[in-house]
């Protein structure tokens, strides 16, 4: 078939691969240091009442199952250096997995995501930037594996989507209505307004919060895989999980979902470019910013020339296409490619709409 021949052949700057992996090894590390904090606060599970997928034969003993934690950690620090990343992202996988499976008490289905995106992380060729050792000089690599895990996030999705839309409790809102009233203490440490909690605290409310989230769910398994759409997709799940985030507990899913959003970012480094006037205070702020919290390196940052600073701009971001932003819209191309501040773009985008100006044609 001709698109899997594309997919087969297809091959991409690695960058944003390697941003990935770091951000993958970091949350595979937590989740190795809290099952040692575990082991040392409660005890071996193993002691206690347990309920393994596998027969019990196959759980390992205390001092085994020290060994497996310790060494979850080591290859989550691996991966982050990215020394021999690959190898220590497929074997945290394979030892994640074997530990959810020997006791299902202690399975949740972020804890599961993360291993199954680590194996497919495992897949890609991650190791080939941002690393202490990379694999190949060659920053390119095929691009096969991250298709499979875009795919693995739409399916993430729709299952999501359908367990609760067959679920007349979820339907209703009686599910998220239980989550406020045992978690709304947390969104108020969090700084969310109590009359906020109050108001979300009622079964009308969360009866439509119920249908908007699985309507939100089986949107993003398909406006992901939209170029038109995607760019929305991509920020209105974003505001999606960080509502969840600090409305209930759900460990690691956030900032695991967050991160596999990466998987949908074009493979193309720094083909966009910010210049700045160095002269202007508010210039060299906005540079130096766009240098810290571009962790995609979408931006090539320069200066100025001194025959070019009379064009009045603080920064003027000239996009793929050649043409130019300035003012509102310069802040919303960088709020659009800086994951930081990605949250303002719509906002940004939204206010950019009523103004004029600020916009060029191509330019050679």
């Amino acid at each position: 078939m001709t698109w899997l021949r594309r997919i087969e052949r297809e091959v991409g700057d690695t960058h944003v691969l390697g941003v990935v992996r770091i951000a993958m090894g970091g949350m595979l590390l937590l989740q190795a240091t809290a099952s040692a904090r575990t082991l040392l606060e409660q005890g071996y599970f193993g002691d206690v009442f347990h309920l393994p997928f596998i027969p019990e034969a196959w759980v390992p003993s205390r001092s085994v199952y020290v060994a497996i934690v310790a060494l979850r950690v080591m290859l989550a620090a691996l991966v982050i250096l990215g020394h021999r990343a690959r190898l220590a992202l497929l074997a945290s996988a394979l030892l994640g997995l074997y530990t959810l499976l020997c006791d299902r008490l202690g399975y949740h289905h972020n804890r599961y995501a993360l291993v199954c995106f680590a194996f497919l992380l495992a897949l890609t060729p991650c190791d080939r930037a941002l690393a202490i050792s990379p694999s190949f000089g060659d920053r390119h690599g095929p691009r096969w594996a991250v298709r499979v895990a875009q795919i693995q996030v739409a399916l993430i999705y729709v299952a999501s989507a359908t367990s609760k839309l067959f679920d007349p409790d979820w339907r209703a809102g009686r599910v998220i209505l239980d989550r406020f009233v045992r978690y709304g203490h947390e969104a108020l440490a969090r700084g969310v307004p109590a009359s906020i909690v109050d108001a979300f605290s009622q079964l009308l409310v969360t009866s439509i919060l119920a249908k908007l989230a699985i309507s939100t769910e089986l949107f993003l398994a398909v406006a992901l895989f939209s170029r038109r759409a995607r760019i929305f997709a991509l920020w209105w799940g974003t505001m999606f999980h960080l509502t969840i985030e600090v409305t209930s507990r759900v460990e690691l899913f956030t900032w695991l979902t967050l991160t596999t959003y990466a998987f949908f970012v074009t493979p193309d480094l720094r083909t966009r470019k910010l210049f700045f006037d160095p002269s202007r205070p508010r210039g060299k702020w906005l540079a130096r910013a766009v240098v810290w919290l571009d962790w995609f390196a979408r931006f090539e940052v320069r200066s100025w020339a001194p025959d070019h600073l009379r064009r009045g701009h603080a920064i003027v971001i000239v996009r793929r296409d050649g043409s130019r932003a300035t003012g509102i819209r310069a802040l919303v191309m960088i709020a659009r490619c800086t994951p930081l501040l990605f949250p303002l773009w719509a906002p940004l985008a939204l206010a950019a709409s009523f103004t004029r100006g600020g916009e060029t044609s191509p330019r050679v």
